[in-house]
């Protein structure tokens, strides 16, 4: 074979690797990118609810703990109520 055509041949051959190469590169990059984009996506709304959800939600059910005997004020008026029971007092009488 002729000495010069064989090294443009490979010159050519070289120039297509390296644009594959290239374009392989650059996929893999952005293949990173995407994945590192996806797991701030998928993590970051997590810790956020983490810190911000417990006193959301507990300012959201404070009113109905009070509706369900969870409220210490009410558990307290509950105990002396009893007590007013044991202690011979009629309860009955009183409400009417």
């Amino acid at each position: 074979m002729d000495q010069p055509n064989q090294n443009q041949s490979l010159e050519q051959l070289l120039l297509k690797i390296y644009e594959n190469t290239e374009k392989t590169r650059k996929y893999i990059l952005w293949g990173r990118v995407m994945s590192f984009i996806y797991l701030i996506l998928i993590i970051l709304p997590l810790i956020l609810a983490v810190i911000y959800l417990p006193p959301m939600i507990q300012n959201i059910v404070s009113p109905y703990k009070e509706l369900l005997g969870d409220d210490p004020k009410a558990k307290n008026l509950l105990e002396q109520l009893d007590k007013l029971q044991t202690n011979g007092i009629d309860l009955e009488g009183l409400m009417k």
